[in-house]
């Protein structure tokens, strides 16, 4: 049964019509492999989310990218699979901020895969349970499965790279797929950066570092700063009137 549902989940892919599967096929493939949510990500210079199952699911991308560590962004960067079946027991070493702040998600378990084809690093699939315990081999094989498929999928529709100065509007996405998920962080390290007179870089770390210091998720703090209730300063002393 599971073996024939990622069959026609890559049918899908491979069919390319996007309507047809937007609202369902990040939640059917985390089903089909036994996990409790479902994620991917292009590696665009910063990640970019792209498609999520359910809220946790980009949540835990979002912590990810604030942080700039965890297992999504090691798969994609080094193009190697990176399972961690409880992140209570992982080293404290590896990933210093990401894992006591994930277990606040309720997530016990994050296995992220390399979405790639040879050498060219496309982006992870990431997928999390809320309890602990390793993937079967069978689900791992059905996983890579997948991100095959989703490779080059991605690849055939050539989604367009976010730009931290792009000035229009793209609301956030639901569950499925979605178009520059974190439009408004870019739109407002864009803004930071014009405030402040730093490069983008240093504004996007600006932008993470009050996301980390206050525990609220970038893109809320980003919508802070584009309506103007949230003005961050160079010296980490931000002046919030909303």
């Amino acid at each position: 049964m599971v073996e024939s549902t990622v069959k026609d989940l890559v049918a899908v892919l491979a069919q390319g019509r996007e309507a047809d599967f937007a609202a369902q096929w990040a939640g059917e493939a985390a089903a089909a492999l036994g996990l409790d949510g479902l994620a991917a990500s292009l590696l665009v210079g910063e990640p970019e989310l792209i498609w999520f199952s359910e809220e946790v699911s980009a949540r835990l991308e979002d912590l990810q990218f604030t942080l700039g560590e965890g297992p999504s962004l090691e798969a994609a960067r080094a193009g190697a699979i990176c399972l961690v079946a409880d992140v209570r027991s992982a080293p404290a070493a590896r990933w210093a901020g990401f894992l006591p702040a994930v277990t606040q998600l309720g997530v016990r378990a994050v296995f992220a895969f390399p979405l790639r084809l040879g050498s060219l690093k496309v982006g992870a699939l990431t997928g999390h349970r809320h309890r602990p315990g390793m993937m079967s081999g069978e689900s791992i094989e059905h996983a890579l499965t997948l991100c095959d498929a989703l490779t080059d999928f991605l690849l055939r529709k050539r989604l367009p790279s976010p730009s931290p100065g792009d000035a229009a509007h793209t609301p956030p996405g639901t569950a499925g797929l979605v178009h520059l998920h974190r439009a408004e962080v870019h739109q407002a390290t864009g803004m930071i950066a014009v405030q402040l007179g730093i490069p983008l870089p240093a504004a996007l770390s600006r932008l993470r570092a009050e996301a980390f210091a206050t525990g609220r998720g970038i893109t809320e703090v980003a919508a802070s700063v584009l309506r103007g209730g949230l003005r961050l300063t160079a010296n980490n002393d931000p002046t919030d009137s909303a």
